[in-house]
């Protein structure tokens, strides 16, 4: 048997196609489903409350990824459980028994899978999807908790610390230090990206910042955070010519992309 927990805030827009495509899945089994919500106000609670699932409601000022996932962990009552998140949707009704295959062997820790890009998806957004979660095997740096399975025995042994962002990566690097396996199966697919304005995908980068600034004990200055700003935005630059777009599309990038420096250097110190 299998669990799952859906971390949700705001998911209106799919969070009924994700329920319905976990319970239509080809497993003998129906899986048990825990979602902890952070404060939805689209009528994504509405909707959940409409499947055979248990909800946890939490506030959005206490939510941390780490915080919402053990909290629904915790609740589950099987062995594995798949974590997904709340606009992560999986490609068939094969995801289940396709990531679960590897737990055969019991020193397999957790397995992620393949993500696609949704059709709104940005461009970058696409570039950096189709890199890291190919069709080829992966390390377990790219280890991902939008949609992955783990294994709760070693969770309980090692639960989510409590980061910024990068929970996974820290897990995932736990876990391998200490003798199990992470496994990247690409045959189980998951329809998953970000489609959002500047300054949320400048917060999203600061985050996964904050978190590397913890992990190796980082000492963080203004010179830095200047100095990674600047980089963002000339990563982008180069990545431009991959874009198959209108030159009106790219100019429209180059602006965004300059936006979201300028948002990482403005909120980076300003961002709880």
């Amino acid at each position: 048997m299998i669990s799952c927990v859906i971390r949700t805030f705001n998911e209106g827009q799919l969070i009924n196609q994700l329920l319905n495509s976990l319970f239509a899945q080809n497993y003998k089994y129906p899986p048990e489903i825990v979602v902890v919500d952070s404060g939805s106000t689209d009528g994504t609670i509405e909707t959940i409350k409409k499947f055979n699932v248990q909800l946890i409601q939490i506030k959005k000022e206490d939510f941390n990824y780490s915080y919402a996932l053990n909290l629904g962990i915790e609740k589950c009552g099987n062995e594995l459980i798949a974590l997904l998140s709340g606009h992560a949707v999986p490609f068939d009704e094969t995801w289940f028994e396709k990531i679960i295959t590897h737990f055969n062997d019991n020193r397999v820790a957790a397995v992620y899978c393949r993500q696609i890009p949704m059709p709104d998806a940005n461009p970058y957004e696409v570039l950096r999807i189709n890199k890291m979660f190919g069709d080829t095997e992966k390390s377990a740096e790219h280890f991902s908790n939008a949609a992955c399975c783990i294994r709760k025995s070693v969770w309980q042994e090692h639960p989510y610390q409590i980061l910024p962002a990068a929970e996974d990566k820290e897990w995932a690097q736990w876990a391998m230090n200490n003798g199990y396996k992470i496994i990247y199966e690409p045959r189980a697919e998951v329809y998953h990206s970000h489609n959002e304005p500047s300054r949320r995908a400048a917060a999203r980068i600061i985050d996964i910042e904050k978190a590397n600034d913890l992990r190796v004990r980082r000492n963080r200055t203004d010179m830095l955070t200047m100095k990674q700003s600047i980089g963002l935005f000339v990563s982008d630059l180069k990545k431009l010519p991959l874009i198959q777009s209108d030159i009106y599309t790219k100019l429209a990038l180059i602006r965004d992309s300059a936006v979201k420096s300028f948002w990482y250097a403005y909120d980076f110190n300003r961002r709880k």
